[in-house]
């Protein structure tokens, strides 16, 4: 039975790293920066490990891609609202980010922006108004 989903992902610079997500909302106490390597922090239900890329290639055995120049994934974080959307949003400038995605509102239940980490992996922040789903899918 599978029991924690982790995901790992590569960082030029982890002290960069932690206080970019300190500063936009995503660390709580459950991160910990384990070494000088690696350190680890939970996204809702997620495990999301930030490797310093030396370490991360040593998993890997492959070349790392530059998620600058294309992106291999999105990763989206459901949040409870569409204030919580745009109060992390507001935050990433600052912190370090760039947005790719203003807040908006789609399809009259989904309200969501998007944002480059200092790294340039690609986060996705979503509100999905449960109420709104049903009803457009009926």
């Amino acid at each position: 039975m599978i029991s924690n989903l982790w995901i790992n992902l590569p960082v030029k610079n982890l002290e960069t790293s932690l206080r970019f997500f300190k500063e936009i909302g995503f660390v709580k106490k459950s991160a910990t920066l384990n070494n000088k390597e690696s350190f680890r922090m939970e996204v809702g239900k997620v495990i999301v490990m930030l490797f310093n890329e030396t370490k991360f290639k040593e998993f890997i055995h492959y070349d790392l891609s530059n998620p600058k120049r294309g992106s291999e994934m999105l990763l989206s974080v459901e949040v409870e609202s569409r204030e919580e959307v745009d109060k992390i949003f507001e935050n990433v400038n600052t912190a370090g980010g760039t947005e790719f995605a203003h807040p908006k509102e789609k399809e009259g239940w989904l309200y969501g922006a998007g944002f480059l980490d200092p790294d340039g992996h690609r986060w996705n922040l979503l509100f999905m108004d449960r109420d709104k789903i049903s009803k457009s899918f009926k």
